[in-house]
Parts: structure tokens; sequence; C-alpha cells
């Protein structure tokens, strides 16, 4: 079978409310499979597949509810989709969801004894026999026509595969995450003879009166919640990620610095000035509640980082570019970045901002520590959201599973919060440097999994929230994964 890795998609998935087929294939058999495609879709047939993006964990979500809306399942059969989970497990779930289906074998080939029990009551399409795609585009033509007939069709924000409640990515990221932790806490508790984690609280200070005389200044307390918001109380329940349940926002000495103008970059544009001060974190795991410092004021970008600013720093544009019309949208997030891709993204703007003498002396643009992002994210709230408890509001702050379409949104579209970020909820995840973990264990040592912050398009309102994180491996690329910039002193200046 002829493949190639760098085959343009043929079409844009369909994302309306009409009835739609799903389109599951193997990605080596991708150069015969959107040519098949293309025919389908002149034929004027909604197609959704999953626009040559190799399967991978944070879509296993994204493509079930595809198949639950969808009102056929098409399956394109070859060696390598027989042996292809992914193939197997779509067909199984299509199967499940007693979705009309239409097998269109590539080649002759011999099914495996579970795929040949599933599929051999089903009419068949043979791709090299003459004529299959008149054949395949009535099949699939009157198999959505009917379902357009009977009403099946309903807007997408009222089918129930698009309940926000079915959307949930988290129990599987948090058992990585429960992995990272626990091999964090081994580490450490091998090289100084620990036994237990909560034997290592004098790694970072817990809240007492003392903390106060940290500070010259006296300690600004956080805003006063709207009268519709309840204050947290301190909960001694054990959790499984740190969790913050206090803020407080230091006090500048100087009282100029209190209202200090956003800092300018040529690139990536105005980033806010964040004071220092400290947030008090329940530890993961425990009943034991720390103290933790932003001892340093930094600054950080107001915006994500555009696909724009991206290709103009480093060359290229490593994203998923959506389209909007016949025009390209602008002001998109970079995304389906690495890690690693926004480390280097950050020293090139570290040095582009050396030579061109406008970064300050002693300074460089970095990725936020989390502790820093979730700071400058509450802004000196204790609440779910910067803008209180109610997840009503929060089509007004993200894009996010009601209100994206599924799909990335140009920058600065919603409210910022009171310290002028933008898009902190939903859009695209964002990378950040040293973990909580990182922090709480004062443990610089990393392995290969990373923190991003802030949820995504595609999550719920719970999973937007000031505290909500996810773990992926610092070389994974995703198209609602980017980030933002810090610019802090470099260390120990």
């Amino acid at each position: 079978m002829t493949t190639s890795p760098d085959i343009p998609i043929p079409f844009e998935s369909y994302s309306g409310n009409n009835p739609f087929a799903f389109i599951s294939y193997a990605h080596a058999d991708k150069v015969v499979v959107y040519n098949a495609m293309r025919h389908f879709h002149e034929a004027k047939l909604n197609l959704w597949f999953d626009d040559g993006i190799p399967p991978a964990e944070e879509w296993q979500n994204e493509i079930a509810q595809k198949i639950m809306g969808s009102d056929m399942f098409a399956v394109f059969l070859s060696p390598s989709a027989c042996a292809s989970s992914h193939v197997n497990r779509e067909i199984q779930f299509a199967l499940s969801e007693n979705k009309p289906m239409l097998p269109i074998f590539l080649e002759d080939i011999t099914l495996t004894p579970s795929l040949k029990l599933c599929l051999q009551q089903y009419q068949s399409c043979f791709y090299y026999k003459i004529g299959w795609q008149k054949k395949a585009i009535d099949v699939m033509r009157n198999v959505l026509a009917k379902a357009d007939s009977q009403g099946q069709n309903r807007p997408l924000h009222n089918r129930k595969s698009t309940s926000e409640e079915v959307l949930d990515e988290g129990e599987a990221l948090w058992k990585i995450m429960e992995q990272v932790f626990a091999a964090q806490v081994n580490r450490y508790n091998r090289q100084n003879g620990i036994d237990t984690i909560t034997e290592a609280k004098v790694l970072v200070d817990k809240p007492k009166e003392t903390d106060k005389a940290d500070h010259s200044g006296p300690v600004k307390p956080p805003p006063a919640p709207r009268p519709s918001e309840k204050p947290k109380p301190i909960s001694t329940q054990k959790t499984r990620h740190p969790f913050a349940v206090g803020v407080m926002v230091d006090e500048p000495e100087n009282k100029s610095e209190q209202d200090k103008p956003p800092f300018r970059d040529s690139y990536v544009g105005a980033l806010s000035w964040i004071p220092s001060g400290k947030i008090t974190v329940r530890v993961p795991y425990t009943s034991d509640v720390r103290l933790v410092h932003v001892r340093n004021d930094f600054w950080l970008s107001q915006l994500l980082v555009t696909q724009e600013v991206y290709t103009e720093v480093m060359g290229s544009n490593p994203s998923d570019v959506d389209r909007d019309g016949i025009g390209e949208v602008v002001n998109l997030p970079v995304n389906r970045v690495s890690w690693l891709d926004a480390v280097e993204f950050c020293k090139a703007l570290t040095v582009l901002g050396k030579q061109s003498g406008k970064l300050p002396d002693n300074h460089e643009f970095r990725l936020p520590t989390e502790v820093e992002w979730e700071y400058a994210c509450r802004a000196g709230t204790t609440t779910d959201y910067y803008f209180g408890e109610d997840p009503s509001e929060l089509h007004e702050h993200a894009w996010y599973v009601v209100n994206s379409v599924r799909r990335v949104h140009p920058v600065k579209l919603k409210l910022p919060n009171s310290w002028g970020l933008y898009d902190m909820y939903g859009n695209v995840r964002e990378w950040v440097g040293n973990s909580f973990v990182n922090t709480l264990l004062d443990d610089t040592e990393q392995d290969e999994f990373r923190i991003c912050r802030g949820g995504s398009y595609m999550k719920k309102a719970s999973g937007c929230k000031s505290s909500s994180r996810d773990t992926q491996s610092l070389f994974h690329r995703y198209r609602n994964l980017g980030f933002r910039v810090a610019m802090a002193r470099l260390p120990n200046t």
C-alpha cells in the first residue's frame, strides 16, 4: 500500500449539525483513503475523520464522541487496519452504539476472527472492483438521507454525545501523575533517608504567623469575594493533586510599582507585572498544608504565543491551522508544540531580546513555573475561577467544550483576569516549567512528564478551573496545547 507521511488532508472534517459518517482507517493507508474520501466529499457527503493526526490518548474521548454523534460508520480495511488497535476499538465501539456499518476492503484480505465475527453480517465494498465508489456513495447517501428524514440530526450542543459529563480525560492523566509523584517521592526519600512524605515538611514553610516577618511591607489581602461567593474552608480531606486554598499578594515596597504599566516585547507583546506573594497549597495524597512563596515578582505575557509570533521567532509553524471561510484566521495560539519546543522558543526570545537591547539586564524569557502560573491566574482569589464560583460565567472568559465548536480560537476575544491576562482558561492548555511537586519536595530533578494548566477548548467547565492541571510527556504535541512566556530575573541575581 502506498503511503506518505506528508500527504495533506483532503478537506476539513465536518463540524456541522447535519447527519454525517465517521471514517475509520489506518494511517498507513491514508494516501488511498484520502483519495477515496475526496470522491465522497465531491458527492456532498458529510464526513468526519481525524484530520490525519496520529491517534493519541487525549483523542480517545473526542473519537468516542464523534462515533456516538455520527449517523453511520465506514471503515477502510487492510492488513494495517486489521492490526491497528485504534481501528479495532473504533469498530467495536460503533457496533456497541448500533451504528450502520459500511466495511470497505482496500485489499483482498482475510479478516481476523474477531473482525470477521463483527463484520460478516454487513454488506461490503471492495476498492479493487469496478464501480465500488458509486456503490459506497449510494449506501452512505441512503443512510444519511434516512437519518435526516427521521430527524435524528439535532443541534450539536443538544446531542447526548457532546454532554460535558462525558468529556473527561482526567482519570487517565491522573494515573500518570500518580506514577510521577510516587517516583519523585521515592527518589527524594532514597536520597535523604526519609520514610514518608509527611516527614518532608521542612522543605516548604507551613502557614504560620511568623511568615509575615519575611516581608518588609504589609501583606495585601486578596480581593473580597462577591456576595454570591462563599470563602472555601481549608479541608483536611486528602487530594491527589496540589490545590491552592489561600492566596496572599505582597504590598509593593514602592507605591509606584503598584500600577506598573505592562512591559512590551517586540514579539510577544504586552507582559503584565505580577507582584510577589504566597499560595497555601494542600499537598497531594496527604492532609498536610504548606505555604509556597512566589518570592520574586515577574512578568507574564498577557496573550498566548500565537502562530504568527512563533513563526517569526522560530521560522516555522507546527500548528494545526484552522481556517474560517476562505481566509486563514490570524492570532490563533500556536499549538502542537512540545514542552521542549516551548523551552527553545523562550531561549530564542531571550537571545533576540539581548541583541535588541530591550531585555532588562539579568533577565530572561522562560516558561512560568506551575506555582507562578496559578498565582498569576488567581490574581489574589481563592474561588474556583478568578471571577467567582459560577461556571455559567465561564463562557465570557474562555473557549471550552460548550462554546468552542471543538477548535482553537484567536487570542484576546474573551475577558481577562484582573491582572490583564487573557485565555488563562480554555482555548489551549499551557505548558509550565517546574511543577508544584518539584516545589513541594524542593526537587529540581524531573522525569519525562511535565504539567500543563488552564484547560482547553475540549474541556468541560470543571476542567478549566484555576486549579485544573494535566500531565503530558515533554515530547508530546497536541493541537490543544500551547504556552505563554514569563520574563523574570536570572537565578541568583
